[in-house]
């Protein structure tokens, strides 16, 4: 458990770096370079939120680190004790921060969906749906986490009713939404005549890739988790960093206003 903790952060801190990234450009397009009259103060909020959960997130993991490795390495059972209670403040709240920003990072693709499909809310009804079940699973998650003092596994059957919930639930919002932008792509290939007269076709593909690369994700996160898998926080902790990543992706093309509305309009 120690080995796969510390493999976890080193892989979240290289996700982090790409977020990093991600989000100062996405700043810059969204303000600095923006491309309408005001600034979109919304999209800038939540590009901020995004980050600011996601740095968090890799801080208490960092700090998690050094508590379990250094300060408490001594103590029964060593390191792989400390990481195996789940109900420590600090796991706790990373597990509440993850579900937020996942949250978050959910109802920014549904937001793309809505955009993408012309304002039609109907479309979106089923997601939306989708993404309220997920706030309600990963709230009680992290009630369970901090109440699970004797459970000493993130792998305990109460815990793994509501984890397995709220990933399959995000995985299910991410197909979702990616099939319905999948649908809208193909409407609009044939009216245009072909992805040639399509100006908007390869933003449109970043944006289905993309959720076709989280959804991956969160197949392999799900699998590794009811294999009881310790390799499972391998993928979890940088998961952490994807759930902003995709979404800024979004909000950056939102600030260059690529999106199928505008070819309509």
């Amino acid at each position: 458990l120690d080995k796969a903790y510390l493999t976890a952060i080193w892989l979240e801190t290289v996700f982090y770096g790409m977020n990093f990234v991600l989000f100062w450009s996405c700043l810059v397009i969204l303000t600095i370079k923006r491309r309408t009259p005001r600034i979109n103060v919304i999209l800038v909020s939540v590009a901020i939120a995004m980050f600011t959960f996601s740095t968090a997130h890799v801080s208490l993991g960092f700090q998690r680190l050094i508590e379990g490795f250094i300060t408490r390495r001594d103590r029964p059972g060593g390191p792989a004790a400390f990481f195996s209670d789940v109900s420590i403040p600090g796991n706790v709240v990373k597990v509440g921060i993850h579900t937020v920003n996942s949250i978050i990072g959910d109802s920014v693709v549904v937001w793309r969906c809505y955009l993408v499909w012309g304002r039609e809310w109907k479309m979106c009804v089923i997601p939306i749906l989708l993404v309220m079940a997920s706030a309600v699973c990963g709230f009680a998650q992290t009630v369970y986490f901090a109440r699970a003092k004797a459970l000493h596994s993130a792998f305990a059957h109460i815990l793994q009713v509501w984890n397995g919930s709220l990933f399959s639930l995000s995985l299910a919002t991410n197909v979702t939404v990616t099939m319905l932008i999948s649908l809208r792509v193909w409407y609009l290939l044939r009216d245009f005549g072909g992805k040639k007269n399509f100006r908007y076709y390869r933003v449109l593909m970043i944006v289905i890739e993309s959720g076709m690369i989280y959804s991956v994700a969160l197949i392999c996160e799900i699998t590794l988790y009811f294999l009881t898998s310790n390799a499972f926080y391998i993928v979890y902790d940088p998961i952490a960093q994807l759930t902003a990543i995709a979404p800024t992706m979004i909000l950056v093309m939102a600030g260059l206003e690529l999106t199928t509305n505008d070819v309509h309009s």
